[in-house]
């Protein structure tokens, strides 16, 4: 059995049942913090600082991630003109399908090696794929410099800051993730506008150059804010990167087919909610702001439901706003005038940013053996991330009509909306199979 390191700044004993992945391997430890029994494990300066790192990292990841509504218009409209709606969003839906996918490699990766190593690497290719993308001329260079490049690089920077963020808080996970997940909001807010108003101001390629800066500046404090809390795993190849243990649980493999079927639909709003705007004739000032309203309401929707996760459950919370973001989706129906687009954009913004929060959440649920949370959450993202690749081409395909042109919003609409029902439907049964009773908290 390892011990644990004593060169952490918070000097305790760690449980040693925690300690130990079992008694005839030696795990390798070099990121395990120890916590004495008369400080609360999380608060400790520890834990609170690799929440704050990652805060920082998902402020950057998902401003950038989700500023892929405001490249799709711009490449549509300038350096990408006469090429179709889906063929534009394969750029940004790849680079959403890296952050899901990456997972099934990065979470293990994180379990044997630690966040440190990982955080270094993929800050770098965060910034060198936007210095690439600044100096891109055709289709191909976009989407591998955006697509490939910072895709590949936010995947490594989400998945430590979330696995061991998560690591370190037991009894108020929830609200630890959406104070982190709270950092998703405020990027993809502040991102888009940033990204917008330096566009005009200064050009695309210095815009970009911009928000790489922005984006080293955002994760350098946090490569040394975030550590692990438990010790590291010997790695053993190919059964310590894909844990199939959790597809023989139930609630775990049925929620993975439910969040497969949801993220085919749920984020279609991110690269479309703009073009909608524009088609529609709204003023530039609505356009332009499209994504960053949504963000503002995803703001809430990722901050409160992390809070009422700890008192009502987890799952409960996910499948109550969930469905609400489906019976949102639909409205989109109705919506006639820049007034009722506003309101539409902000409410469907806080109801599907519980999304993002609660996810990692409900499979911290599913996990009973936390120092393997990363191998289990990268298999979830990894198979979801295959919906995230399919779902906006297939609803930017079935938005335009022959000719290319963005039209059938209406179509679209109803094959978003229907799988973010369905999908959310599997979160219910999930939750009822494990505990019937209606009023059980889980």
């Amino acid at each position: 059995m390892a011990s644990s390191s004593e060169r952490a700044s918070d000097s305790v004993h760690v449980d040693q049942e925690k300690q130990s992945v079992s008694s005839n391997s030696q795990p390798i430890v070099e990121e395990l913090v120890n916590i004495s029994p008369e400080v609360s494990v999380e608060r400790s300066r520890t834990a609170i600082l690799t929440v704050i790192g990652a805060f920082l990292v998902y402020f950057a990841q998902f401003g950038v991630l989700n500023s892929a509504g405001v490249l799709q218009s711009q490449y549509a409209n300038n350096q990408l003109k006469g090429i179709s709606s889906s063929q534009i969003s394969w750029i940004g839906t790849f680079q959403l399908f890296l952050y899901f996918f990456a997972g099934s490699f990065v979470g293990p990766l994180f379990d044997a090696f630690g966040p440190t190593m990982l955080l270094v690497i993929g800050t770098f290719m965060m910034v060198f794929g936007h210095m690439m993308v600044s100096l891109c001329k055709v289709y191909y260079q976009f989407f591998l410099a955006q697509g490939v490049v910072i895709g590949t690089g936010g995947a490594l920077v989400f998945y430590p800051a979330l696995s061991a963020s998560a690591q370190w808080y037991d009894t108020n996970r929830g609200a630890m993730l959406g104070v982190t997940t709270g950092g998703t909001a405020i990027g993809a807010v502040v991102y888009p506008i940033a990204l917008n108003k330096m566009i005009v101001a200064i050009g695309f390629p210095w815009a970009i150059r911009t928000i790489g800066f922005i984006v080293l500046g955002m994760l350098t404090p946090a490569i040394f804010m975030i550590k692990a809390r438990y010790p590291r795993q010997k790695f053993t190849g190919i059964r310590n990167v894909l844990d199939f243990g959790g597809l023989k649980e139930k609630p775990y493999l049925i929620s993975l087919v439910g969040a497969f079927v949801l993220t085919l639909g749920l984020f279609n709003p991110l690269f479309f909610s703009e073009t909608f705007a524009i088609v529609r004739g709204y003023s530039p000032n609505i356009s332009l702001y499209a994504v960053s309203i949504l963000n503002a309401g995803a703001f809430f929707g990722r901050l409160l439901p992390g809070i009422f996760a700890d008192r009502f459950g987890t799952v409960n919370v996910m499948a109550i706003f969930c469905t609400m973001a489906g019976v949102v989706f639909f409205c989109w129906l109705a919506v006639d005038s820049p007034a009722g687009f506003v309101v539409w954009v902000f409410c469907y913004g806080i109801a599907s940013g519980t999304y993002i929060t609660l996810l990692p959440n409900c499979i911290a649920q599913f996990t009973p053996d936390m120092s393997k949370y990363g191998a289990r959450a990268g298999l979830f993202f990894g198979i979801v991330g295959f919906a995230a690749l399919a779902g906006p081409p297939i609803a930017g395909a079935i938005l335009d009509d022959n000719h290319g042109q963005p039209v059938h919003f209406d179509r679209m609409i109803f094959f978003s909306g229907a799988l973010t029902l369905a999908g959310t439907a599997f979160f219910w049964v999930a939750r009822f199979i494990t505990h019937p009773r209606l009023l059980a908290k889980y």
